[in-house]
């Protein structure tokens, strides 16, 4: 009996020293993992957790407001292709499903939703990308998705998210039980030296005024976890107004209150989708 300790004990010890089955990973890092390892060695599963701890990779989409190139503020007077005088007083709208396109010329979609204000003369929508990816082009919409655009399915959202009752507060169509993907409104005045007082109002809404806008890099960019890359981009108003030929030009003082999928709101959400550029 007391040969065998020994071999009893050197037992226990190589027991003790065995490679477990594998690893698996928590929120607090690798662990050994006897019963149901997701993991056969520590390098796979440390790789995994390193990824997992990282912070999404944010692209922020900064814009600008400007008016034939010129920089401008809510509130500022400018001239459009009729000679009207005319002062944007209000500009706000949906950007969402901010995308990237990768190298291989798949778009990778952030599924995000923003409201943007532009209370003085800018606004920021940002997208969030849970893996490192080398881009080339950027693309996002204005509007809302159609699967989104109900406010009733929207009511028990929380107060910070932009479609939530609170967040999308004077940008919802209660009668269609939609959201304005845009509202642009102003006035003008409709003789040289007259009053600014003559009313516009863009209130466009429905799925069937949704626009995409893509945006081509000059080169490629690689975001990875953890980083946040800005875009400095121009929304050009008067492009909104004046589109790119004669046959899609706004007269201003004919526009009055265009709510809905009407013809003006059609045209401006389709001038407004090619008014923007990157800087």
């Amino acid at each position: 009996m007391r040969n065998l300790m020994p071999i009893l004990l050197a037992l226990v010890v190589l027991s003790s020293g065995c490679d477990p089955d594998g690893y698996s990973c928590n929120s607090e890092g690798c662990y050994e993992d006897d019963s149901n390892p997701q993991y056969q060695t520590l390098d796979d599963c440390n790789s995994f957790c390193n990824e997992i701890s990282l912070e999404p990779g944010k692209i922020v989409l900064s814009t600008e407001l400007s008016w034939s190139g010129e920089v401008i503020s809510i509130g500022d007077t400018a001239i459009d292709y009729l000679g009207h005088y005319v002062r944007p007083e209000k500009l706000s709208c949906f950007v969402s499903n901010i995308s990237l396109r990768n190298l291989s010329d798949e778009w990778i979609n952030s599924e995000s939703i923003s409201r943007l204000d532009f209370i003085t003369n800018s606004a920021s929508a940002k997208g969030e990308f849970n893996s490192s990816l080398e881009f080339n082009a950027l693309r996002f919409d204005v509007g809302v998705p159609s699967e989104m655009n109900s406010m009733s399915l929207n009511t028990s959202l929380p107060s910070d998210d932009p479609l939530s009752v609170e967040g999308a507060a004077g940008m919802t169509w209660d009668m269609m039980d939609s959201y304005f993907f845009v509202k642009c409104e102003g006035k003008l005045a409709e003789t040289e030296g007259g009053l600014i007082e003559t009313p516009f109002i863009f209130h466009p809404a429905s799925n069937a005024l949704y626009r995409t806008i893509t945006l081509d890099l000059n080169e490629s960019i690689v975001l990875n976890q953890d980083e946040t890359i800005e875009f400095m981009l121009d929304l050009d108003l008067r492009k909104a107004i004046e589109g790119p030929s004669i046959e899609d030009n706004l007269d201003l003082s004919e526009v009055g209150h265009s709510m809905g999928p009407v013809p003006n709101a059609i045209q401006f959400v389709d001038n407004f989708s090619v008014s923007w550029t990157l800087k």
